[in-house]
């Protein structure tokens, strides 16, 4: 196939983006996806001995009234506690976890840990509530992106020594990604 872009633009985005990008935030994205249907799937088939303390250990309000009507403020703080979750891994390079196997294994072992105390409590309320809680979840594939960049990114740095340009091009990322996931939460979710 060939590439239409002016070699120039082909560049930049070399530059700012580690080349591997778009499989790795594939590879990462499934895993997310996984750890949320897993649990869902899980609490689904066992049903009452699971779902019951679920939704006691949840204790979920689906209600419309419970959520504040849409403001910018509720944007910038849903975006300003979801960015630090999926960015931190960019940081991982900068300590040089990646340089030594003990850094790169306790790094992934904080990254799964992330992602499962991330994914498991939204698979465990899918597999309690069930499609009730769909309405309050619209922004959820654009959230697990952004986490799944977060992670493409410790695996990107990893296999090869990321730039500071590509730290910031993902860093970037992870910000669009998930300011549109936070307009989302708040303005697509059943409110008053």
């Amino acid at each position: 196939m060939i590439d239409h872009r002016p070699v120039a633009s082909r560049g930049v985005l070399r530059r700012w983006l580690p080349a591997e990008l778009p499989r790795m935030w594939l590879a990462a994205y499934t895993s997310v996806w996984t750890a949320t249907v897993a649990p869902a799937i899980i609490v689904r088939i066992v049903g009452r001995p699971l779902a019951a303390p679920s939704r006691r250990a949840l204790a979920l309000t689906l209600s419309a009234q419970r959520n504040p009507a849409p403001h910018a403020s509720h944007v910038l703080a849903l975006a300003a506690h979801n960015i630090p979750i999926a960015s931190w891994p960019l940081l991982l390079g900068l300590l040089g976890a990646e340089q030594h196997r003990l850094g790169k294994r306790v790094a992934d072992g904080l990254l799964l840990a992330c992602v499962a105390a991330n994914a498991l409590p939204v698979g465990v309320a899918l597999g309690a509530y069930g499609t009730r809680v769909l309405p309050y979840l619209p922004q959820l594939p654009l959230e697990w992106a952004g986490l799944a960049l977060g992670a493409a990114g410790w695996i990107a740095q990893r296999r090869s020594a990321l730039a500071n340009g590509q730290r910031l091009g993902l860093l970037v990322l992870i910000i669009v990604v998930l300011t549109c996931a936070a307009i989302m939460e708040t303005v697509a979710v059943p409110h008053r």
